[in-house]
This record gives C-alpha cells, sequence and structure tokens, in this order.
C-alpha cells in the first residue's frame, strides 16, 4: 500500500467513529452543534446541524420545566429519526447510539446555560402572572 492509500483508510476509519448528519457535515464533537432556545413557550431548545445550508436543519431537541419553587428538570431529549437512522446506518445501530446519546448527555450538561434558561423562565411567568392580575383588575 502506498502512503496516499495509507491515509486514505485511515480517513475513513476516522469519518466512520464519528457522527454525520445526512448533509454530509460531521460532527466531531457535540460543541459543533447549534443550540436555539426559540420555542420558549414550550420550553423546548432545538439542536441544529452545525451546516448553515443542511436541508434538514434541526437535528433533535431538549424539553425542560421548572416547578414553582424554580427547580429545573430536563423532561425529554432526543434526536430526530431521521439523523439517527442515517448514523445507525453508517456506523451500526450499538456504536450510533453510544454516540448520540453521549452527544446529548454532553450538550444537556455543558451546552446550555441552564441558570440563563431559568431565569428566562421565571422572568416570563412573573410577567404573564402580571398581566392576570392587571387583567382581573381591569375587570372589576
Amino acid at each position: 500500500m502506498s502512503s496516499s492509500e495509507v491515509e486514505a483508510v485511515k480517513e475513513k476509519v476516522k469519518e466512520e467513529e464519528i457522527i454525520q448528519c445526512p448533509c454530509g457535515r460531521y460532527i466531531s464533537s457535540p460543541a459543533e452543534y447549534k443550540l436555539l432556545y426559540l420555542k420558549k413557550e414550550m420550553n423546548e431548545i432545538d439542536i441544529l446541524c452545525p451546516n448553515d445550508v443542511c436541508f434538514l436543519r434541526e437535528l433533535g431537541f431538549i424539553k425542560f420545566d421548572v416547578d414553582d419553587e424554580g427547580r429545573l428538570k430536563i423532561t425529554g431529549a432526543s434526536f430526530y429519526p431521521p439523523f439517527v437512522t442515517w448514523n445507525t446506518a453508517r456506523l451500526g445501530t450499538d456504536k450510533a447510539l453510544k454516540l448520540l446519546k453521549s452527544h446529548l448527555r454532553e450538550i444537556v450538561t455543558r451546552y446550555i446555560d441552564w441558570a440563563r434558561v431559568k431565569a428566562d423562565v421565571l422572568k416570563r411567568r412573573k410577567e404573564q402572572e402580571e398581566r392576570e392580575r392587571a387583567a382581573e383588575e381591569g375587570s372589576s
């Protein structure tokens, strides 16, 4: 084998060890995903492909809740089926699921500013209560 053939084999093995979006973008680290906190009323953070021109764009989500005492609870986190299926077909079910779970775990624990999210939820909740109180006083 020539050195270029060896490098090609090394690159192929390396690609097989990492997650890939169906758009072709390799995602070697959970830090690469883009996180979007747009669905605030639904308490949901979207996980987006790092490729700005991805045809799937949204790869998964994290749902959470903040109780009346202000405690944050993760109620769900998942990647969507097309993304999971693509990677299980490429890497095999066990390897892909293990990698995807580790990506989700790391996104939830390291890459979301939960203090900021919690503060936003509590602020919106307080504003809603004030609006409801003002509406009650106005209708009396």
